[in-house]
């Protein structure tokens, strides 16, 4: 006889306020389906919950709906051609819950949801979902940027899920970091931050290593930019190498010249020459380099986000006070 799964009798949590941010969604009604499954599972497991979407402004028109018939469903309108990762940073920063989501609605539609929060909860860490059977093409297609991210410090698999989960504190880590973009995509290696795997057999039919090629050239794009500091440090201790190197060559050639006798026709001047250039370059190059790395420093964190626009505003706050019973008296001494 098959014993009953004791997780559906598990009461509503009442204790935390979950946030699910999903930044790419196309109207349509397969679409509004899987948002009111993915509030329905919610809603059997926690009694608090809130899913903000983050859609085109010419979009936003065909969510309205969908908006009326689901309750705590936010919806923020940005402008078309705006950067896949921008718009999980927007979402991300919009999301009030102890609990936050930012997620992919395929992914989250294979996923077990809940246990994905509750590792995320119970180690405190970043929870990000991984499938370990995979083909060996798409392997070699990750490995660049496996590398690429180890050297700018993030976990980084392209295979991965797009889904992650984070509580609160880790994600106003992940906000604050200087890369955001990235780091909400791909976890930094920083000890602050713990990340956990959590393990799945789903495939997802719309995860294909050829059909975000776009995006995956904008993403070696981005972890290359982000190397800047880290060339920019490499090309210093080249250039001091050099302008070392040269100094040394051009004291070599002047105790030559001080030594010899005869020397051969042009030998001096062509070596002088060589020296100095050496010099010159390194010198030059360590300058350049040192400024830029200056100025770097001295830059704002980022540029100013693309404000979203609220259609609907939901007052999570004031449903909790009212479900408790809660009355404030400002007058009260």
């Amino acid at each position: 006889m098959r014993e009953p799964d004791l997780g559906q009798f598990r009461p509503r949590r009442e204790d935390v306020l979950v946030s699910v941010c999903l930044a790419e969604l196309s109207p349509g009604a397969e679409t509004f389906a899987k948002l009111r499954a993915l509030a329905a599972r919610l809603d059997a497991a926690f009694r608090f919950r809130e899913i903000v979407l983050v859609v085109d402004e010419t979009d936003h028109a065909a969510f309205l709906p969908i908006i009326a018939e689901l309750a705590n469903l936010r919806l923020f309108v940005v402008r078309r051609g705006t950067e896949y990762y921008q718009r999980r940073v927007i979402a991300a920063e919009e999301a009030i819950g102890d609990l936050v989501v930012i997620g992919h609605l395929d992914e989250l539609a294979r996923l077990d949801l809940i246990a994905f929060l509750d590792l995320a909860e119970r180690e405190n860490a970043v929870a990000m979902a991984f499938r370990p059977a995979r083909r060996p093409i798409k392997r070699l297609l990750a490995w660049p940027f496996i590398a690429l991210g180890k050297l700018a410090g993030f976990h980084v698999d392209p295979s991965d899920f797009q889904s992650l989960a984070v509580p609160r504190t880790a994600l106003n880590l992940l906000l604050a970091h200087e890369e955001p973009r990235l780091a909400l995509r791909f976890p930094p290696r920083d000890p602050r931050i713990a990340v956990e795997w959590l393990r799945t057999g789903e495939n997802v039919e719309s995860r294909n290593a050829f059909i975000g090629l776009a995006r995956r050239a904008q993403l070696f794009q981005t972890l290359l930019v982000h190397l800047t500091p880290t060339v920019l440090s490499l090309v210093s201790l080249t250039s001091a190498l050099l302008a070392a190197l040269g100094l040394a060559y051009g004291a070599y050639v002047g105790v030559v010249a001080l030594v010899k006798e005869a020397l051969a026709p042009g030998w001096l001047t062509t070596n002088a020459m060589l020296a100095a250039s050496a010099a010159f370059m390194g010198f030059s190059t360590l300058g350049l380099s040192l400024g830029l790395q200056y100025l770097l420093r001295q830059q704002a964190r980022s540029r100013a986000a693309p404000a979203p626009e609220e259609v609907n505003q939901v007052d999570l706050y004031a449903q909790v006070a009212f479900d408790l019973n809660v009355a404030q008296d400002r007058g009260a001494g």
